[in-house]
């Protein structure tokens, strides 16, 4: 009888059966991206299936694991396992937040039914959730903040743009660079790493991506673009696969015309046309004239890479003083918040990118975080004005003051610097009622704090102007407080009208 396997444990099989002498199960661990105490937990799921199919995992003191088998039937068990493309997924939290990033992503700008995400990853609604905002500053960090849409599902606001420009740097962080290496070089079903280093989720995208060819494409280009700094070739082959995807699925870039007049105009537009005709000599896809701005726009970025580095001290410098004005004006502790110096200074790294070459950005979220977070947004207009001091004096526009401030807030509320808005439940009988409610919207509204739980005959006598909100399953006399009447369940249209006061 046939053993069920899982995902994981299909992965380290595959891996030990690569291996030609012993290795350890740390070596294991790192390869694979999963901790030490997991592999020892699943090897004993991967020696079982192994002696099924007549082979021995050794386990030799002072050198590691081995598996005793002849060739010919080391490739038969490996080909059974390329059989088993039904096998339960199972994945780590990094891993699930790479495949919602990615499945959001794939899907914009069209709303995912959280269902269907929990359905892709096999996991509940409460485990996507938690994912959803362990990736919510990721998202941020790439200018795709995530929207959530009561009743419908969720999505990423952005331009095609900034979509693709996320989905280049989501698979560069989720894909070893040996496996994207030998991808470029390989047809997907004869390159090997990607079946053992990376997760299935992941690979189902890499497999729609033509990455072989647009790597051909930019090695036949390379008379005309030049030398590329460091992994700039890899980087550009693959915003070409995902750019090519995207075109096949109907998502065309969308520039200002005006912009676009100026990038077509550029000497680098000559070698996105030459890449363009590459591409359509191999048959991949005849990339339409309108993509033309797009990869120039890139090629720039990749070509201003090299100067960014070198000019990373003075970067480094200038975020000590950003820094130094946000704990000054907002709250010490941002001074110390190691997530918030990462991300500003990428953001800052590609501000002088966009700067040196005057390429415009666009933030969609600038009117909502002003309105939202006026003080921040004032100390974001100050952190402007000295980033503009360090450029030479170029203005920092409205909509980079913008991403400033959804940077400052996001690690405010990480700090819970912040108050959470307080909410009172109400219900008129029975305590059970009312937990079964409070645990719902819990559920929905994380950024909510329930304050109290009263029946309606208590509510009468309570001074509630503390209160931010009141939700309750009956209607409830005016006391100067919202109140939301919703079912103990809160269906879906309960939500929906919970959102819209809030």
């Amino acid at each position: 009888m046939s053993i069920v396997l899982d995902s994981r444990v299909i992965r380290m099989t595959r891996w030990l059966l690569d291996q030609t002498e012993p290795r350890s199960t740390a070596d294991l661990a790192a390869d694979l991206g999963l901790s030490e105490r997991v592999v020892r937990y699943r090897l004993g799921s991967v020696e079982r299936y192994l002696k099924s199919e007549g082979a021995t995992l050794t386990r030799r003191r002072g050198s590691g694991l081995v598996v005793e088998v002849d060739d010919d039937r080391r490739i038969e068990i490996l080909a059974d396992l390329d059989e088993r493309v039904g096998a339960p997924r199972v994945y780590t939290p990094e891993e699930r937040e790479h495949l919602l990033v990615a499945g959001l992503l794939w899907e914009a700008p069209n709303v995912i039914p959280l269902e269907s995400l929990t359905a892709d990853l096999e996991v509940s609604k409460t485990s996507a959730r938690r994912d959803l905002q362990r990736a919510e500053p990721w998202l941020e960090n790439n200018s795709v903040p995530l929207v959530r849409k009561p009743g419908k599902g969720i999505v990423v606001a952005g331009t095609e743009r900034q979509i693709r420009r996320a989905m280049v740097q989501l698979f560069l962080e989720a894909v070893p660079a040996d496996v994207l290496e030998e991808l470029s070089r390989n047809n997907f079903d004869e390159a090997h790493m990607v079946n053992v280093r990376v997760p299935t989720g992941i690979r189902d995208r890499l497999a729609t991506l033509p990455l072989q060819e647009c790597s051909r494409a930019v090695v036949n280009c390379s008379d005309q673009l030049g030398s590329l700094a460091g992994n700039s070739e890899l980087v550009l082959s693959m915003y070409l696969a995902v750019t090519v995807a995207r075109c096949q699925t109907g998502h065309r870039i969308q520039i200002d015309p005006g912009y676009q007049v100026s990038l077509i105009e550029h000497p680098a537009a000559s070698a996105a046309t030459a890449l363009c005709r590459a591409l359509a000599g191999q048959g991949v896809i005849d990339i339409q004239a309108n993509e033309v701005p797009g990869i120039t726009e890139y090629l720039l970025g990749l070509n201003a890479l090299a100067d960014v580095k070198r000019e990373e001290v003075n970067i480094s410098a200038m975020l000590d003083e950003v820094l130094a004005v946000a704990a000054l004006e907002i709250h010490p502790s941002l001074a110390e918040d190691p997530e918030l110096r990462h991300g500003l200074a990428l953001h800052l790294g590609r501000l002088a990118v966009r700067l040196r070459h005057g390429l415009p950005v666009h933030n969609p979220l600038l009117a909502e975080v002003a309105h939202r977070y006026p003080d921040v947004h004032a100390v974001a207009g100050k952190v402007a004005e000295l980033l503009a001091r360090h450029f030479d004096g170029r203005p920092i526009s409205a909509d980079e003051v913008g991403f400033i401030t959804m940077y400052l807030s996001g690690a405010m509320e990480r700090a819970h610097l912040r108050p959470r808005r307080k909410a009172l439940v109400v219900c008129p009988t029975g305590m059970a009622t009312a937990w079964v409610l409070v645990s719902r919207v819990q559920a929905e509204f994380p950024e909510l704090s329930i304050s109290e739980v009263l029946s309606a005959r208590s509510y009468g006598g309570l001074d509630v102007v503390e209160f931010d909100v009141v939700i309750s399953t009956v209607a409830l006399p005016d006391a100067g407080v919202p109140v939301v009447v919703v079912s103990p369940l809160l269906s879906q249209s309960d939500v929906a009208r919970v959102s819209a006061l809030l």
